[in-house]
Parts: C-alpha cells; sequence; structure tokens
C-alpha cells in the first residue's frame, strides 16, 4: 500500500497542472469571444451614391445583421416617388456587390458599404 501514495501524490499535482492549462485555455477562448461579440457588433454604414449627394441609410446595420436581404430590405423601406412601386438598383446584381458584403462581414472595425446609383436609379427614391 506504501507504493499508492507516491502515485496519488503525482496524479494529483499532473491534474492541478492540467486543471491550470484548461483555466487559462478557457480564459483565452472567453477574450476571443467578447472581441467577436464586439466585432459582430460594429455598425455598418450604407450609401447610395450618386454625383455630389450620396445618400446614407438612416439606420446603420450591424455587422452580424450584414446580409444581401437585409441591405435591401433596408433600401426598400425608402419612399419612392411612385408608391407601392419597387426600386432597381443594377449594382445589387453584380458579383462585386456580393464581394463587398463578404469583404466588410470579414473585416473589423466600422465600415460603409457604398451603393453606386445612376441618375435614374437615384431618382426614383422620393428623397427631401
Amino acid at each position: 500500500m506504501q507504493y499508492l501514495n507516491p502515485i496519488a501524490n503525482i496524479i494529483g499535482i499532473l491534474g492541478a497542472i492540467f486543471a491550470l492549462f484548461a483555466w487559462r485555455k478557457a480564459r483565452e477562448v472567453q477574450r476571443e469571444l467578447q472581441r467577436e461579440q464586439q466585432r459582430q457588433e460594429r455598425k455598418i454604414t450604407v450609401i447610395l451614391n450618386y454625383g455630389p449627394k450620396p445618400l446614407e441609410l438612416p439606420v446603420h446595420i450591424r455587422r452580424v445583421e450584414l446580409t444581401r436581404a437585409e441591405i435591401l430590405g433596408r433600401i426598400g423601406m425608402l419612399p419612392m416617388k411612385n408608391p407601392g412601386a419597387r426600386f432597381s438598383l443594377g449594382y445589387i446584381n453584380k458579383p462585386e456587390f456580393l464581394q463587398r458584403i463578404y469583404e466588410i462581414t470579414g473585416s473589423t472595425g466600422d465600415t460603409t458599404l457604398t451603393i453606386p446609383c445612376t441618375k435614374e436609379e437615384f431618382e426614383q427614391f422620393d428623397l427631401p
């Protein structure tokens, strides 16, 4: 029975060392999760750009909400000159639009998504 005492001591020391490493790893994971949550909460500004008077959408989008559908929904909330009409923007049908969304989704900090418009596309909205 005397040989079990040193084995138990070694197992106890190894268990304490393992617990210490597990605690440190859990803290690292917790900090990383907090950083990611803060990154996802950053604001994305959406701008319809035509000429000297770009239109910034009135409500910012959080990075976690940044999807093609959400952007189109926010633009669709703008008043139209022809009530009930659906807006049309050529840029949103191009691969560059989705590529820009992917870039913004993977980036950090506040960012701006600029949607270039033609004169006709910009004037379809009833803006003050």
